[in-house]
């Protein structure tokens, strides 16, 4: 698999509100092991890597911890800042890669969906060096399952999507796939999430991370079809692409799901919570 173009995730910048707005949440479940698992309290250091609108950030604020993200969209942090004004919240405009800690080290280091777009060589050596010993690394995903009718609105309209030059992803796994995947590379943090969210690099953890604990959450929601047209728009295949080409490809997309699929799609999800420990060793 060749290499994700890294630079693609400063697209999501540009359309701040539209990912605010239609990108799924994270079930209240993984957050309530992330606190158990990562022993989180108000008084913890998070920090978060690729924040953008807050999409995650939301339900660890409510539960009164303190986060700093970093995000290298000026809109998205600024979505982000005004809705959590009031929290104990801030963000630095950056990529991880280019982050600099300043000395500041963290007990845990949260990332959901974001992942994936840091650079390989750093990945898990960067994160590792603002643990404290023993902190946590934990990274959240939701990946969308082979299931319900926006999963066959989905394989129905592959065709379409190639032919306006839309780099088509992966097949769609199946809940069992993603419990496959978790048993035969679940010894290694970074196996295993390249395994989950596909990045064109084979970039290992090694003996940095303990090895990791992985929970799935099962759950579903329906989609209206501005609601499915928006999220399709907010990934960044799609961002890339020439306005007027995206333009007429969402006419046809819009069209099929009012006349084809009744004006709504249900998308089952598994979201996906693997943790890790920085090895003392």
């Amino acid at each position: 698999m060749p290499r994700r173009d890294l630079t693609r995730g400063l697209t999501f910048d540009d359309a701040a509100l539209a990912y605010d707005q239609f990108r799924p949440r994270y079930p209240r479940e993984l957050f309530d092991d992330l606190a158990r698992v990562g022993e989180v309290t108000r008084t913890s250091r998070i920090l978060e890597i690729g924040c953008g609108p807050g999409v995650a950030t939301g339900e660890m604020l409510a539960r009164g911890w303190s986060v700093l993200g970093v995000d290298p969209g000026e809109q998205l942090a600024r979505v982000a800042c005004e809705k959590f004004r009031d929290a104990h919240f801030a963000v630095e405009v950056s990529t991880f890669d280019e982050w600099q800690s300043q000395g500041r080290i963290f007990d845990v280091v949260f990332s959901a969906s974001a992942y994936h777009w840091v650079a390989p060589e750093l990945r898990w050596t960067k994160a590792a060096q603002v643990l404290v010993e023993g902190g946590l690394i934990a990274l959240a995903g939701n990946k969308a399952v082979a299931d319900g009718s926006f999963h066959d609105f989905h394989e129905a309209t592959r065709g379409m999507r190639i032919a306006h030059g839309v780099d088509d992803e992966r097949a769609t796994p199946d809940i069992d796939d993603l419990r496959a995947m978790a048993h035969d590379v679940g010894q290694d943090i970074g196996a295993l999430w390249e395994a989950m969210s596909p990045q064109g690099s084979s970039v290992v953890a090694g003996e940095l991370f303990t090895v990791p604990e992985v929970h799935l959450y099962p759950w579903a929601t329906t989609y209206s079809t501005q609601e499915a047209v928006g999220l399709i728009g907010t990934y960044s295949r799609f961002l890339v692409m020439d306005d007027e080409k995206r333009t007429a490809l969402f006419e046809h997309l819009a069209e099929i799901i009012d006349c084809e699929y009744g004006g709504e799609l249900t998308r089952h999800y598994v979201s996906v919570l693997a943790t890790a420990r920085r090895d003392s060793h």
